[in-house]
């Protein structure tokens, strides 16, 4: 499935704690369990679901769906990284999406 990429940290202005929807603390981390961590709409993927994710340049990553957003809505996935800066410079992107389990 193609989807719409947005990158987030763990950590904003107002509301954003460190912890997942599903109750997993990114706090200092982006990655569980060896998976990155996305923010997805539960009506489109389950939370807990384990993707493969294909990047705009060929790379491939597995994430687990851990996370919900207000701004995710349809087919945007919300990426996890370390900070702002990383969240900026990968912009928005089309990637692919597949639900591995």
């Amino acid at each position: 499935m193609t989807f719409e990429a947005t990158f987030y940290t763990a950590y904003c202005s107002t509301g954003c704690i460190g912890v997942t929807a599903t109750g997993i603390d990114v706090s200092e981390t982006t990655h569980h369990q060896g998976k990155r961590v996305a923010a997805v709409d539960p009506s489109v993927i389950a939370l807990g679901s384990t993707l493969e994710v294909r990047y705009e340049d060929g790379r491939t990553e597995r994430m687990v769906a851990a996370d919900t957003g207000g701004a995710i809505n349809g087919r945007i996935i919300d990426i996890l990284v370390s900070d702002k800066d990383k969240a900026r410079q990968l912009g928005r992107q089309t990637v692919g999406v597949r639900v591995v389990d």
